[in-house]
């Protein structure tokens, strides 16, 4: 009895990694495949990207997070706001994800007085429309479309994605304390030598070029 509830649990662990990783994968496979295709191509969908993080980091900056003002201690302690299980973490991922867009945007239009969350916001969006007007001078409309829907795919998933991943390292260093130096040592190790093609110099995960809009 004491094994099967062993591998129970591990299973459970296990199942609960990897749910925490497939938004990385997901992300990582959806941005290979779009930079594959040559119209499109890796240069624009960086530019993309980094107009997504800079939603990203405004939507950051509005949802309220567990322990706010953040400190060491709270973030750290054990019994602390951010000691919970990763059921408890998914619905924190799920709730603040539906009303972060909101908050957002009620925080633009009556309590931004230095302006920025609007500049942020303002960056993003000439990034994406400057772009999307470049895209229909150089390309036939079809494929400027393709671009366009691309350029939008691109930002939203990385501004939720940067939005997951801050709430995911937060939740990490409490649950991991010091061992999250480990973590990092395998990132760095994963880096160089590419097992599981995880960073953006190795492109393992894409779609055909075939499979792509012509």
């Amino acid at each position: 009895m004491d094994v099967l509830n062993l591998l129970s649990s591990a299973a459970s662990d296990a199942v609960g990694v990897l749910l925490i990783v497939v938004p990385l994968l997901l992300y990582r496979w959806l941005a290979d495949s779009v930079a594959h295709w040559p119209p499109y191509g890796a240069l624009r969908k960086d530019k993309a990207a980094i107009a997504g993080f800079l939603l990203g980091v405004c939507l950051v900056a509005v949802t309220p997070l567990p322990g706010q003002p953040l400190s060491f201690d709270s973030i750290f302690n054990r019994g602390g706001p951010w000691d919970f299980d990763m059921d408890a973490f998914g619905d924190l991922v799920l709730d603040r994800m539906a009303v972060a867009p909101r908050l957002l945007l009620d925080r633009l239009i009556l309590d931004d007085e230095r302006l920025n969350l609007t500049l942020g916001v303002a960056a993003a969006a000439a990034l994406l429309v400057g772009h999307a007007i470049g895209g229909f001078f150089r390309l036939r409309w079809r494929r400027a479309m393709a671009t366009v829907v691309f350029d939008q795919i691109v930002a939203v998933m990385t501004a939720i994605l940067t939005l997951y991943a801050a709430m995911l390292a937060l939740w990490l260093c409490n649950r991991l304390n010091f061992w999250i130096f480990l973590v990092g040592i395998l990132a760095i190790q994963e880096y160089r030598y590419n097992l599981f093609g995880l960073f953006p110099r190795h492109r393992h995960f894409r779609l055909p070029r075939f499979r792509l809009p012509q």
